[in-house]
Parts: C-alpha cells; sequence; structure tokens
C-alpha cells in the first residue's frame, strides 16, 4: 500500500481522517486496532535483524526498508531483537501490534509545514533475547536473512569480557559472536550465509570495530580457526552514519495523534522528514540494500569519516552537551534549550568558538570555514523545529559515552592547538556532576555499575579526588598520556566546584560572560 501524505497546510493534521464523537474527537473505545489498517498485509521473507527498536530505528532503518518495500525494490522483513535485559514496552507492543505502527515526518516544502505519513509493516516478529535465546539461535538457520542493523547506543559496540555459552552473552558484540558462530555451524562453513551488518551507533569506525570485537571474542573462546576465517572473509561490517531527528511523543501529543489516525497505535514515531544515511561500501552492499533506487536518502561512498566528523562533533556533540546543561537551568527539550537565552548562546559559542575550528582540516572542502558555519546554522535551526518534542532526558540515555565519543576529540583537538576547551569540559562536569546526585532532580539513565561508583565516593566538600577516581574508573584511552588526563581531571573539578558552590544557572552566566568579553 502506499504511504498517504498528509496536504501541506497551517497545521500537521489538514487531510486526516474526520472523526465521529462528540466535538468531532474520537473517543478511545472507538479507536480501531491497528491491525485493521493493513488489510491482507503481505507476509515478508526474514532478511534483516534488528537489533534494538526505540524510536530512532523505528523512525529511520524501518521506514526506509517499508519504503523500499512499497516501491517494490526490497522484498524484506524484520525481525527485532531486544538485546537488554532492561524492562521497556517497545517490544511488548509490537507484539500486540503485529509489528506495524505509523511514522509521521515533519517538514517544510516551498515555505509551507507539512506531514508525511506512513503505516511502517516490514516488522515481522520480536525477539527477547533475555526470555528466548533459544529463538535467536534458530533465527540463524534462516537462509534468508542477509543483514544486520543495530543500534546499541555509544556504549553497546565495546568489549566486555564475556561467555559465549551464556543465555544469552552480555554484550552486543558477544551476542553477535555466538549468533555467527551458530550460522557457521548450521550452515557448515557455506560462505553464501554470511551476513552483512549496518550499525547504526554512532562511534568512528562502527563497522569494523564490531568486527574487532567478534574476532576477539571468537579468538578469546578459543572457537575454531575456520569460523574466524569466515568471519573475516564472508561476513561483511560496514562502516555507516546516520542522520535524522527521532524524538519521543508526549502522551498528550500521542493521544491526540491515534484520534486524528483513528487506530490505537502506541507506537507512533513522530520525526523530522529531512534524512541521511551514508554507508562505506560500494557495489556489493548497495545491489544488496538498493535503498537509493528507491529515491530514498542513502549514499554509498569510499570513505565516510570526513562526514562523520562534521555530524558527530555539530550535531550529536551539540545534542550532548545541551543534555548535560539544559536540566541544570530547566530546559526539558532540545527546543527549550535552543531557544533558553544562556544555553542557546553557549551552544553557539561551543559551535563557533571549539567545535568548529576543531573541523578545519577535514577533506573535500568539508573543513572550509564558511560550508561548516552553513551546515552548524543549519542544525541550529532543525533543533528549533516546532513540531519535534525531544526530551533531553531520552539524550542522556548513557550520555557519559556520548560525551566521549562526541566531545571529548574538540576538546583534545583544541588543547593540542593551544585553544582553550572550557565549554566542553564544563558540559563534562554538569555530567558528573548530575550522575553523582548532586542534582536530584536530573534524570539519569547509564550503567548501573558505573552509577555506583560514581556515587560511592562522591564527596561535595573535597571534589578533587573524587575526580581522579572517575577519571580512572573511566580509563579513557584517548586522553594519551599522564599530563592531558591531569588537565583534564584539574579543569573538570573547577567547574565542578563552581556548580557545587552556586546556582547553575550563576556559573554557565560568568561562563559565557568571560566568553563575550574575550570576543568584544
Amino acid at each position: 500500500m502506499s504511504a498517504p501524505v498528509f496536504t501541506p497546510g497551517p497545521g500537521p493534521w489538514q487531510g486526516c481522517p474526520v472523526a465521529d464523537g462528540p466535538g468531532g474527537v474520537i473517543r478511545a473505545e472507538q479507536l480501531r486496532p491497528l491491525g485493521e489498517a493493513a488489510p491482507g498485509r503481505e507476509s515478508l521473507p526474514i532478511r534483516i535483524l534488528q537489533v534494538g527498536a526505540g524510536n530512532f530505528l523505528r523512525g529511520f532503518a524501518d521506514w526506509m526498508v517499508h519504503r523500499a518495500n512499497d516501491a517494490g525494490v526490497l522484498r524484506h522483513g524484520i525481525v527485532v531483537m531486544k538485546a537488554t535485559p532492561r524492562p521497556e514496552r517497545v517490544t511488548g507492543r509490537l507484539v500486540e501490534q503485529a509489528g506495524m505502527f505509523h511514522v509521521l515526518l515533519d517538514g517544510v516544502r516551498d515555505g509551507r509545514p507539512f506531514t508525511e505519513t506512513a503505516l511502517v509493516t516490514a516488522v515481522q516478529s520480536v525477539v527477547d533475547a533475555y526470555q528466548h535465546w533459544d529463538r535467536c539461535r534458530d533465527l540463524m538457520h534462516e537462509e534468508s536473512l542477509s543483514l544486520v542493523i543495530s543500534n546499541t547506543t555509544d556504549a553497546g559496540i565495546v568489549y566486555v569480557p564475556d561467555d559465549l555459552d551464556a543465555t544469552p552473552p552480555t554484550s552486543f558484540p558477544a551476542k553477535m559472536t555466538a549468533l555467527l558462530h551458530e550460522r557457521w555451524v548450521h550452515f557448515a562453513g557455506d560462505p553464501r550465509r554470511g551476513l552483512s551488518f549496518l550499525p547504526c551507533e554512532l562511534i568512528e569506525d562502527n563497522g569494523a570495530t564490531l568486527r574487532s570485537l567478534v574476532v576477539r571474542h571468537a579468538t578469546e573462546a578459543a572457537l575454531a580457526a575456520e569460523f574466524i576465517d569466515w568471519v573475516t572473509r564472508h561476513c561483511r561490517f560496514y562502516d555507516t552514519l546516520v542522520d535524522r531527528i527521532v524524538p519521543g511523543l508526549p502522551e498528550h501529543e500521542a493521544v491526540e495523534l491515534r484520534a486524528a489516525l483513528g487506530f490505537d497505535d502506541r507506537l507512533i514515531v513522530r520525526g523530522e522528514h529531512y534524512a541521511d544515511w551514508a554507508i562505506a561500501g560500494g557495489p556489493a552492499i548497495r545491489d544488496e540494500f538498493p535503498l537509493d533506487r528507491a529515491g530514498l536518502p542513502v549514499r554509498f561512498m569510499p570513505d565516510i569519516r570526513p562526514y562523520r566528523e562534521r555530524k558527530v562533533r555539530i550535531l550529536n556533540g551539540s545534542h550532548t552537551a545541551m543534555a548535560a546543561i539544559g536540566p541544570l537551568v530547566n530546559c526539558h527539550t532540545v527546543r527549550d534549550a535552543v531557544q533558553h537565552p544562556m544555553v542557546g548562546a553557549y551552544l553557539r559559542h561551543l559551535l563557533h568558538d571549539e567545535v568548529l575550528p576543531s573541523l578545519a582540516s577535514l577533506p573535500d572542502g568539508l573543513g572550509d570555514a564558511t560550508e561548516l558555519r552553513q551546515y552548524a546554522t543549519a542544525i541550529l535551526d532543525r533543533f528549533r523545529n516546532p513540531a519535534l518534542h525531544h526530551l533531553l532526558a531520552d539524550i542522556r540515555l548513557n550520555a557519559l559515552a556520548k560525551w566521549r565519543t562526541r566531545n571529548l576529540p574538540v576538546v583534545l583537538d583544541a588543547w593540542s592547538h593551544g585553544r582553550r576547551a572550557d565549554l566542553g569540559v564544563f558540559a563534562l562536569a554538569c555530567l558528573l556532576t548530575s550522575y553523582a546526585g548532586a542534582f536530584g532532580q536530573v534524570e539519569v539513565r547509564d550503567d548501573e555499575a558505573l552509577l555506583s561508583r560514581l556515587r560511592a565516593g562522591f564527596d561535595a566538600a573535597h571534589p578533587g579526588p573524587w575526580i581522579a577516581d572517575v577519571m580512572a574508573a573511566l580509563n579513557w584511552s584517548e586522553l594519551g598520556d599522564a599530563a592531558t588526563a591531569t588537565r583534564l581531571a584539574a579543569e573538570t573539578t573547577a567547574h565542578v566546584r563552581a556548580l557545587l558552590g552556586n546556582e547553575p544557572a550563576g556559573v554557565l552566566s560568568a561562563l559565557l560572560g568571560e566568553r563575550e568579553t574575550e570576543s568584544t
């Protein structure tokens, strides 16, 4: 079925179904089951294992696969795997809704706002790795399976000592190692049954890193050399870069959307219409996954690293910084933060004083100062999209790992060129004090062992030793030498002392005052 497009108009719901309830509002009991939205829905062959089911993957990868299926370019069904033990409602609701959900994308065309909606039907089934690991292994027996798409956050593709015989192994790379071994055994090492991996995690060299971790787990578990050879020669791990802002929905807006759609959809995804998927690969992956032939914004290229650095440092680094600082001055969404007089000014100074200079050496004109300023301005404009309700609390998930991959490189580049980077370090200080519980109203979601370590040694009266212990626990290899690690600890400690002794708004105001004075 073709994806309907709402008619551009002054409001996002012009062209939506007309409601039958009093005052034109559909009552909850009048909403139709989502299954009625796609009568005679076609069963699709299982070609994609998707690890993760959050808003981003549903509003980005699943939407693209659906569109390509609809255009006749693909005929790909998706199995979603829940790969973490944390309780969450999404996968259960996917089961209840037979894998279907609506995606609504807001954009501007010819100066007029529009909302495009699609009922995504590509997801065929859901499996919970912690309840039914045997089913995950059975999935590896599917001949049609060819692709793995993942988004396990910046903290997902990491090495953790693991047991490949566990049900399941703990980490994402270890799970993939065990599942690939199951597939290798079942198909007796058939080179045609290797899988292609498209990780969407925003870390550098995400595909290559995942491959190295799979090989490491296989080697440490003393798996057969023939299996490791099969992984390295016949499984393909592609570096990727993804870009689309796909926030969550506040409940009151979800209620309105369900009424407008006329269906009881508890998994509606709303995001921006803009999207970009860059894949470091040539004809092989393009022939296997030809999304661009369906008119979708997917690019295949030899090297995505320059584009990754620009996007991750400007867009994602800004997200991480505002998510660290915004809640301390009563900002709850991205739009709140960008429009806040102090946080907005902080972001502009962070970008123009610290981030953009760190990108000056990018090749192919990407480091041109004018080009970078225009790109940063466009990013800030995307943050102001009034249709998006992007919660800073959602961005704060695993925020320390995000700061490490998105913001730390900017700090290190500045120091290596004799520039200050106190705005970036200030964001780290805000994160650490929040993690320690100094600001009780700020929601923190991260690894429980890490949180326990940070909180156990917290001493508001003497933060220096605590910061030193934190840095030792984090053990960030990028810091290189002791002098750099000592400098980061010292500058972070100074900001933490200021935050603990004053109102955060006052500390931020003083920091901005210094920058304003320097620029005049």
